[in-house]
């Protein structure tokens, strides 16, 4: 075999592994994270599996829930509190 055949073999194959770990990692992903609903689990989880790579890259883009995001109240609020009960 002529070394530029199997070059462009290695080169397709690396290319091909490359599109698909974030198809896997976000199924993997979904599969394991907890989401509001399960109807929203199942909708992320086919428009990855059906849309590969790209349902991956949108999946990490938007679909992703967020962790610690949430909304924490200010410090001043607690303090503004305790001097109104004085």
């Amino acid at each position: 075999m002529d070394t530029g055949v199997i070059l462009r073999i290695f080169l397709l194959v690396a290319v091909f592994i490359l599109l698909f770990l974030p198809t896997v990692w976000a199924i993997r992903d979904i599969a394991y994270r907890s989401f509001l609903s399960l109807k929203s689990k199942v909708v992320w989880f086919a428009i990855v599996t059906l849309l590969p790579p790209l349902g991956a890259f949108v999946y990490l883009a938007v679909g992703r829930p967020r962790v610690g995001i949430e909304a924490e109240e200010p410090e001043d609020q607690d303090e503004d509190a305790e001097l109104s009960a004085e």
